[in-house]
């Protein structure tokens, strides 16, 4: 459970502060972004703010905690080694299409999303560390995959991980862009097409 100060402010100036936190890091970027702009545009005082916050990252690293929480908790009770060659594409399908009514509650992913591509790119890292953990999921399914013979392979493991993680930030981007409106059963359908584009990456042949 997140513990952070900011929790004790009231949930809907926490959200109003998020809110314009997320617009002005992603319109701006990171390094660019004005604390003194975001904390005016919804009348908060400098000491108020540092009462909860000691600086512009922590504010931002909260923001992306918040947003990713429940989805951390959908990958948190996925596990690889549990899976067998009959299930493991269609227990990757269920957990995609899971996420279907967790962006239904929690629409603000949309914008966090956004702000987090926007500073992906950032020289500073400050978001390179939220790619440590499907990193590392990825690269389990990717090795017990071969074991048991869902996975390709013929080719190193680094190469695919490379390659579905490419892959992966291309539909997630485009996904952020042109999906924000989609029904569950919209939902539904886009993640089966997608997850049939990574099996014929990384099916074995034939």
């Amino acid at each position: 459970m997140n513990d952070h100060p900011s929790t004790k402010m009231k949930p809907e100036r926490r959200a109003a502060l998020f809110a314009a936190a997320t617009r002005e890091f992603t319109e701006h970027g990171f390094e660019q972004a004005s604390l003194n702009r975001i904390i005016a545009g919804i009348g908060m005082s400098k000491s108020s703010f540092y009462h909860y916050f000691a600086n512009k990252t922590e504010l931002f690293e909260q923001i992306l905690q918040q947003a990713l929480a429940p989805f951390a908790k959908l990958v948190q009770g996925f596990e690889p080694k549990s899976l067998s060659r009959e299930n493991f594409w269609p227990a990757i399908l269920k957990a995609a299409q899971g996420s279907s009514a967790l962006l239904a509650q929690h629409p603000e992913i949309f914008a966090v999303g956004r702000m987090f591509h926007r500073n992906l790119p950032e020289p500073n890292g400050i978001c390179a560390g939220m790619m440590d953990v499907p990193m590392a999921l990825v690269t389990r399914l990717l090795e017990h995959g071969k074991v048991i013979g869902s996975i390709r392979d013929d080719l190193p493991t680094s190469l695919l991980l490379e390659s579905v993680l490419a892959l992966l930030m291309a539909v997630d981007r485009w996904a952020i862009e042109h999906t924000e409106t989609y029904s569950k059963a919209e939902f539904d359908g886009f993640h089966e097409k997608i997850v049939n584009m990574f099996i014929r990456l990384l099916a074995p042949e034939g």
